[in-house]
Formats: C-alpha cells, sequence, structure tokens
C-alpha cells in the first residue's frame, strides 16, 4: 500500500469538506505522539438546536490527530481534550468510543469517521440534560468562598456561646501551660541553689582549712616582729 498517498488523499478531502475547522496543530504534543507529517486540530461542538443555539450547553472537544508512518493499516495518533465543559470520565468514555472506531476502521481511511462519532457522542452527551462545566463550577465555589472571606473581614467573627467556650478552653490551657512552665522553672532553679549534704561539709572544711592557714600566717608575721627586736636589743649591747 502507498501509505503516503493515501495519507495526502485523505487530507485533501478533510481540508474540502472542513475547510477552516481543519488547523494545523503547532503546540506541545502529547507524551509518545508519533506523526509520519503534521498534527491537526478539530474543534468539535454539538449540532445547534431549532432555534439555531448550541450555546445553551457548554460542550466542545478538540480533536488532534496525525497519521503514523502505516496509517491506515495502523491506527492514527489521536487525541481528544476538553475545549469547554467535559470532564476526565467524559473525556475517557468518549476517547473509548473512538478506539472502537478505530479497530473497525483499520485498513480504511477513518479521520472523517472519527470526528463524526466524536460529534455524536458530544450530541448524546447534550441530549442527556443539562450540562454542568466543571471549570465554571469550580470559578462559582472559588468565587462564594473568596465572599464569605470578605464578609469575615469587613465584620468580624460574630460571638456566640460555642465559639466563645471555645476561645475560653483555649485561654484556660494556655495560662495553665504557662503556670505549670513557670513552677517548674522555679523548682529548677531552687534545686540549682540547694546544696547537698556532702557539698555543704566540703565547703565548710575548706572554709575552716582556709581560716587556720590564714591564723597560721599571723602567727608567723609576729614571730619576725619579735626576732627583729631582739636582733636591735643585741646590737645595743655590744655597744656599751
Amino acid at each position: 500500500m502507498d501509505y503516503q498517498g493515501e495519507q495526502e488523499m485523505e487530507l485533501e478531502a478533510l481540508q474540502a469538506i472542513l475547510m477552516d475547522d481543519l488547523i494545523e496543530y503547532e503546540g506541545n504534543l502529547p507524551s509518545g505522539w508519533v506523526a509520519a507529517g503534521k498534527t491537526y486540530k478539530v474543534v468539535i461542538a454539538p449540532d445547534e438546536d431549532e432555534d439555531g443555539d448550541s450555546g445553551e450547553y457548554p460542550l466542545k472537544a478538540e480533536l488532534l490527530f496525525a497519521h503514523t508512518p502505516k496509517y491506515p493499516e495502523e491506527p492514527p495518533s489521536l487525541k481528544l481534550r476538553s475545549v469547554t465543559g467535559l470532564s476526565d470520565s467524559d473525556l475517557a468514555e468518549a476517547t473509548a468510543v473512538l478506539d472502537e472506531q478505530v479497530q473497525a476502521n483499520l485498513g480504511m481511511a477513518m479521520i472523517y469517521t472519527l470526528i463524526g462519532a466524536a460529534k455524536e457522542w458530544l450530541q448524546g452527551r447534550v441530549n442527556s440534560g443539562p450540562v454542568v462545566d466543571p471549570e465554571v463550577e469550580r470559578r462559582k465555589a472559588e468565587e462564594a468562598a473568596e465572599r464569605k472571606r470578605a464578609e469575615a473581614r469587613a465584620h468580624g467573627t460574630p460571638v456566640t456561646v460555642a465559639n466563645f467556650n471555645a476561645w475560653k478552653a483555649r485561654f484556660d490551657a494556655e495560662v495553665a501551660m504557662a503556670k505549670a512552665k513557670a513552677v517548674e522553672a522555679l523548682k529548677e532553679d531552687d534545686k540549682a541553689k540547694r546544696l547537698s549534704g556532702k557539698t555543704w561539709f566540703l565547703r565548710q572544711a575548706s572554709e575552716v582549712v582556709a581560716g587556720v592557714e590564714e591564723d597560721g600566717e599571723e602567727d608567723g608575721e609576729e614571730e619576725d616582729d619579735i626576732d627583729y627586736e631582739d636582733d636591735d636589743d643585741e646590737g645595743m649591747l655590744d655597744e656599751l
């Protein structure tokens, strides 16, 4: 099979059918992406209702695709992504539908068939009832939380019996802990100042020894004075 020729013919047909809806993709490609040529994207949306309005159901998907080297005898590279309103579980369900179509159409040009299958699934999702956009709901929740925080900052927290009791319990616990730490600190300080019996005895003994040594030094000084006076007397006798 002339794979390149088959792929070029399919691209020409897609450009003729989809026209501006077929866009060459130049962004970051998914991990493990395989492409024999360029990568393209198509935005898929539900059909318009009888009033010509499709905006009531904010569902849109983006299909990335690229031919692989042996396409169409092997699957193309595909990636379905949410534009608006589709959750991860929605994308997983739609991707499973596309995988079934790929296996059923191997050996034939299938990109337009896959686009049709994705659009059909999307239309069925719309027909099942009003759609909640996860991103819109997330923004609404964030805005509501911010409004509550702004009101709390503006008016403060209202005092009730419950939150006063909770505050009182925390305050009493903090006071009790501070008192316990203060008592423990006093005990440690008193313990450091108090001498054991052995320490007191050794200190007293050292003071006694120091006193005895001082007395001995004083006695020695007095004896020196007496000897000096005797020497003077002996000198006077010699002169006589």
